[in-house]
C-alpha cells in the first residue's frame, strides 16, 4: 500500500504524466466497454430482415402453428429472414411438437422448442434454457442463420441439427424421418 501511496505521490508531482495515465485510465474503461458487450453476445438482439413482408410472414407463421405454445413467439420469428423463420417452425414442430414438449429447469419453462444445447444456462440434460422467448428466437436463429452462411441450407444438410456432423440422412431411418419431416414444415413457411 505504501508503494502505491509513493507512486501516487510521484505522479502527482508531475502533471502531464498525471493528465497521461489518467487518459490510459480512460481509455481502458472505454475498451473494456467495447469488448465487454461482444461477449455477451447471447443478450444480443439478432439483426433482422429489412423487408417489408414480416406481417405476411407473420400471418404464415401463426397459421401453420396456431393453437400452439410456438404461436406466442410468431412476432420474434416474422422478424427474421425467410428461410431463418422457416427453420425456426420446422425445426421446432420436429423437435417439440412447437413447444408442446420443451425441456425445462427447476419447473420453469425454457422457450427452447429446438433442442439446443448451447453454452447458455444449460438444464441438467444440457439445452439452453433461455430468459425469454425473444432471446429465444433470436440465438437459436442466429444459429440457424450461421449455418445456411456456411451454405448448409436444405433440411437434407440442416439434419446436422439433430445428430451433429456425423449423420446425414442416408445414415439412418430417423435422420431420413427427421429431413423429411423438417422439409414439410419448413415448405409451408418458405416456398
Amino acid at each position: 500500500m505504501k508503494k502505491i501511496k509513493r507512486k501516487i505521490k510521484k505522479i502527482m508531482k508531475n502533471p502531464e504524466e498525471a493528465v497521461f495515465v489518467g487518459l490510459v485510465i480512460l481509455s481502458l474503461f472505454f475498451v473494456g466497454l467495447c469488448f465487454g458487450n461482444i461477449r455477451n453476445d447471447v443478450q444480443k438482439p439478432f439483426p433482422v430482415a429489412k423487408e417489408n413482408s414480416s406481417s405476411d410472414l407473420e400471418r404464415k407463421v401463426r397459421r401453420v402453428v396456431s393453437d400452439y405454445p410456438i404461436e406466442k413467439m410468431a412476432p420474434y420469428i416474422s422478424k427474421q429472414d425467410g428461410k431463418v423463420a422457416a427453420y425456426l417452425v420446422a425445426i421446432a414442430k420436429k423437435e417439440s411438437d412447437w413447444g408442446k414438449y420443451s425441456p425445462k429447469k427447476r419447473g420453469k419453462e425454457c422457450f427452447n422448442y429446438w433442442g439446443y444445447k448451447g453454452r447458455y444456462n444449460r438444464n441438467a440434460a444440457g439445452y439452453s434454457c433461455f430468459d425469454s422467448s425473444a432471446q429465444a428466437v433470436n440465438v437459436v436463429g442466429r444459429r440457424i442463420e450461421n449455418l445456411i452462411a456456411k451454405k448448409i441450407d436444405t433440411p437434407r444438410e440442416m439434419v446436422l441439427w439433430k445428430c451433429g456432423s456425423a449423420c446425414s440422412a442416408r445414415s439412418s431411418a430417423d435422420a431420413a424421418k427427421w429431413v423429411s419431416d423438417v422439409s414439410l414444415y419448413y415448405k409451408k413457411v418458405y416456398n
